[in-house]
């Protein structure tokens, strides 16, 4: 038997794939915390340096800031009721009967809500004149900011292509960054807080903004007294033409019947004549009387808001915080160091 022979009489011999090798154990909880704090504690002073540096510079960006001075002043809108107005004799009418709905629909036209004066406050009309008003506040005290000199279009230093859009952005700016206004409506107090970065400017600024409310009153209350004046002027000159005539024919009757004693019929023409003498008399006196009183009113010049808290004396240095962004910022630092320690050394569990 050749070799070939016996080999191709033999077995064939079997594959057995090898063992797969033995699985490492799962490591705990305990295991992996104490891989994790091992590896911070390596990375030590990344968790040191990281939040340290973002707080100290914090404090310094916070320190580097501009203090803001915050002015306070509330009003009270004390506008009385015109009494030349009729609603505001219907209004007093109504008040007596125990109306108070029609009482306050009648003075509605008298007396303005709180609600409208906030809103007047951030009309375009106030703030314009707020923003083109020249300001003063050169001389703002020890620890009273940087002295200032202009209008706010120079302090505010908007941005735009004309002189229009400055005007608008610096009013946009006013309303928002400036100026707050806040309205008690079971009171009807209306209160404005002015900041700025000077305390003199933040007092200027208030000041000048309560003086445009009440500059505003008083010009929509003499412009509507004056336009009732000219009206009564001519209800007057026709009431006074209407006496004149009632006067005229009871004295033509008179004139023309000197005994009509014994006459009934002529008895009872006196008489209405005497009553229709009598009706353009009370009407022409109440109609005078509202004319000399929208005269007065349209002159009057005394202040139609009562002011409870003047912005002069009660300007306050707004805190900077710089304790709070400190810790804020070491915080923020703290997680970012160990998220990085973490991430670029991450531990391998044995």
């Amino acid at each position: 038997m050749t070799p070939s022979d016996r080999t191709l009489g033999t077995a064939p011999v079997r594959y057995t794939p090898p063992a797969p090798p033995p699985p490492h154990p799962e490591p705990s909880d305990g295991e992996a915390l104490r891989a994790y704090l091992d590896t911070l504690r390596r990375r030590w002073r990344l968790l040191a340096a990281l939040p340290t540096a973002l707080a100290l510079l914090a404090v310094g960006l916070s320190m580097s800031r501009a203090r803001t001075y915050a002015a306070h002043a509330a009003f009270l809108a004390s506008e009385p009721s015109p009494a030349s107005s009729a609603l505001g004799s219907l209004g007093g009418l109504a008040s007596q009967l125990g109306i108070p709905a029609l009482a306050a629909a009648a003075s509605g036209s008298a007396s303005l809500s709180a609600q409208f004066y906030g809103d007047l406050l951030t009309s375009s009309a106030l703030l314009h004149e707020a923003v083109t008003t020249t300001y003063d506040a050169g001389a703002p005290g020890e620890y009273g900011g940087r002295p200032f000199r202009g209008t706010l279009l120079d302090y505010l230093d908007p941005g735009g292509k004309t002189p229009t859009d400055r005007e608008l952005e610096a009013m946009r700016g006013l309303a928002k960054k400036i100026l707050t206004v806040t309205v008690d409506r079971p009171t009807g107090v209306v209160r404005i807080e002015v900041r700025t970065k000077n305390r003199q400017l933040s007092g200027l600024l208030a000041r000048r903004l309560l003086d445009l409310v009440n500059e505003f009153n008083l010009r929509r209350r003499q412009t509507q007294a004056g336009a009732e004046r000219e009206f009564d002027l001519r209800r007057t000159r026709a009431a006074l033409d209407s006496l004149r005539a009632a006067e005229g024919a009871l004295a033509d009757f008179r004139g023309g019947n000197i005994d009509f004693s014994r006459s009934p019929r002529l008895g009872a023409r006196e008489t209405e004549l005497e009553r229709r003498v009598t009706l353009a008399q009370q009407i022409y006196t109440t109609v005078a009387q509202r004319y000399e009183m929208a005269s007065i009113e349209a002159v009057r010049n005394t202040p139609v808001i009562t002011v409870l808290d003047a912005p002069e004396g009660l300007v306050e240095a707004r805190p900077r915080h710089t304790a709070a962004i400190a810790l804020g910022a070491f915080l923020a630092g703290l997680i970012a160091a160990v998220g990085v320690a973490l991430g670029t050394a991450r531990p391998r569990p044995r």
